[in-house]
This record gives C-alpha cells, sequence and structure tokens, in this order.
C-alpha cells in the first residue's frame, strides 16, 4: 500500500487504526449476506461499503455525512483520478490503484482497484490529511457487523462512479503540503542508515534497551534463536494483527534484505535493529521496509512457532522518525 500525506494531522491518521486480515481469509456469512463477492467486486460494490465505513468512523465530518445522505438518494457521483488535490494536500494513487473524489474535500484511495478485495483503503480528508490504511477485507466486515450493512446494497445501485484519466491537479504553489512521495524517490542509503542509527541508539536509552545494528559483516541474532536477514530465506515471515491469537494465523509475506531497494520483494527491508532482553527468548527486532513504495516499520518478538510473526509497530516516535529519514534528502553524506 502507498501512503500519501507527510504532513498529516496526527489525531485523524490514527483515528482508523490498521486493520489486517488473515490469508486466505473467507469473508464471514454476515458480509456474504449483504452480498460482498471477493471474486466479483466491481467499484460500485467498493463504494457502499467504503461509505458505510466513512459514515460509521467519521460521524464528526459533516462532509462525509453529506456524502453518506446523497448516496442514498442516488444524487452522489464519485470520479476516480490517478492523482487529484483535496485542497493543499496532494493525493497520488499507486500503479494499480485510484484516488476516487467523493467530494472535493473527502475521498478515498483503493490500492488495488483490479483485485479490491486484497486491497487496502485509505481515506482523504482535505483539512486533517489521510487514515491510516484499512484493509478491505476487514473493512467489510466490521460494515456487515455493523446498522450499517442494511445501507450497502442500496448505496452500491445508486451511487455513480465515474474515470478520468488525467490528474486533477491545482497549480502548483510553493506553500502545498505534498502528500505523495514520488516511487523513484524513495532511496536509502548510508548517510540514512547513520541518521537511523543515531535515533535508535537515542530511542534505545530512552527504553532502556541497547539495540543491535545489523552492518552486513554476521548475522543479527536474536534471543529466540533468529538469524537476520538469513531468515528471510526460510519463507516464514507472516504478517498478524492484533486479532490473531498466533503466527499461523497471519498472512504469509513475500519479504527480504534489499537495502538497495532493486529487488521485487512486497516489503523491501533496508535495516535491521534488534534487542534482546535477558529474559529467554524474548527480544524486539525493528524491521525497517519499503512496501508498495512507502516507509512501514515491522516488529518481530516471535519467542516460538513455527513461523515468524510481525506486525505493524504500534511505536509512533519509530514510526515517524523512519518515513522523516527515509523521504528526506537523498545526498549521501561523506
Amino acid at each position: 500500500m502507498f501512503f500519501t500525506l507527510q504532513s498529516q494531522n496526527s489525531n485523524y491518521a490514527n483515528s482508523v487504526p490498521f486493520v489486517g486480515h488473515k490469508k486466505g481469509e473467507a469473508v464471514d456469512q454476515a458480509a456474504e449476506s449483504i452480498c460482498y463477492n471477493s471474486d466479483k467486486m466491481t467499484a460500485h460494490d467498493t463504494a457502499g461499503f467504503t461509505i458505510a465505513f466513512a459514515h460509521m468512523n467519521f460521524q464528526d465530518n459533516p462532509d462525509w455525512e453529506k456524502a453518506f445522505d446523497n448516496a442514498q438518494n442516488g444524487d452522489l457521483n464519485i470520479t476516480s483520478y490517478p492523482e487529484y488535490d483535496f485542497g493543499d494536500y496532494n493525493v497520488k494513487a499507486p500503479a494499480q490503484g485510484a484516488v476516487y473524489v467523493v467530494t472535493p474535500e473527502v475521498g478515498y484511495v483503493v490500492s488495488d482497484i483490479n483485485r479490491p478485495q486484497r486491497a487496502q483503503i485509505t481515506f482523504v480528508d482535505s483539512k486533517k490529511g489521510a487514515t491510516q490504511p484499512v484493509y478491505f477485507r476487514a473493512l467489510a466486515k466490521k460494515v456487515a457487523h455493523s446498522s450499517c450493512k442494511k445501507d450497502v446494497q442500496n448505496i452500491g445501485k445508486k451511487v455513480k462512479v465515474s474515470v478520468q484519466k488525467k490528474n486533477n491537479r491545482q497549480s502548483p504553489d510553493k506553500n502545498t503540503k505534498s502528500g505523495t512521495e514520488d516511487t523513484s524517490k524513495l532511496s536509502w542509503n548510508d548517510s540514512k542508515e547513520e541518521k537511523l542509527s543515531d535515533f535508535m541508539s537515542d530511542f534505545g536509552d530512552k527504553m532502556d534497551q541497547d539495540y543491535d545494528e545489523y552492518t552486513g559483516d554476521e548475522q543479527l541474532k536474536t534471543r529466540a534463536g533468529e538469524e537476520y536477514p538469513d531468515i528471510f530465506k526460510d519463507g516464514k515471515m507472516k504478517l498478524v494483527d492484533d486479532s490473531d491469537k498466533d503466527a499461523d494465523e497471519g498472512e504469509s509475506i513475500d519479504i527480504g534484505w534489499d537495502p538497495e531497494l532493486k529487488k521485487k520483494y512486497d516489503y523491501q527491508v533496508v535495516s535491521i535493529f534488534n534487542y534482546n532482553d535477558d529474559d529467554a527468548e524474548q527480544h524486539i527486532t525493528y524491521l525497517f521496509c519499503v512496501h508498495d513504495n512507502q516507509p512501514i516499520v515491522l516488529v518481530d518478538q516471535t519467542t516460538n512457532g513455527n513461523y515468524i510473526a510481525v506486525k505493524e509497530t504500534a511505536n509512533k516516535d519509530v514510526k515517524s522518525s523512519f518515513a522523516d529519514i527515509i523521504n528526506g534528502d537523498d545526498t549521501d553524506d561523506d
């Protein structure tokens, strides 16, 4: 999934938590009962679920409330663009995705319009920025278990969705808060690694944790016996969320060591830091990655089992610092 808007409002960005789904997870009966079919989703179906979800989660936003009312009445026209300016925020869709403009003030981005059942949805507000992405499968299930489930089909049938292949951009403005980092500008180098190392040293002091950095010389070994980055070759990494009881319930991910960002892993790991606790098998391993052209930090605290469970870190300092560093100046200081 991509990430839009570097200059976002932190409260809004965290108002919708990141929601995961299990690999191959079937949509439950409640979702199926309102005609969710993961193999035949249309843009209208996606709009029905997405607008209902926004109505549930952004009740203090009059633009979303008006959009919900208009959708029910058949008066809502949604247009998709590859790129769009919501006020001062520029939002650019990923290669397989689209920006859906619900009103000039609010909209959403689907990361993969060809496979919406596997996509992530990011909600955008011209005043507050972007939310964290939500997996569509999880979004659909939440709507299906709410009072809004009765509205999904009605909205999907009445909403009008059109496509514009050209960008809708405002005139360039030096004061505009650009929300999208061009994919080609994302890079990693020694200078950025050094900045991250300095941050992790300070972070470790703050947390009373001594972090070791993978430098390319020797494997970074965790208290649980994992050896990074060789562990990636085993294909046993699974992405989990708080609803998963163990790694077996997670989604297998394609992840690998790629500090030059030249390989085709879904999760390209550019840096690794590990803290081994004094207790047996206890460790905290941060994997600093690029996923769908945007920075993400995964954390591994697995102690046993057949798989390595990783999830997106909840630590705001770690996430924001890595994003600032990787999106910063590409100059490699000597």
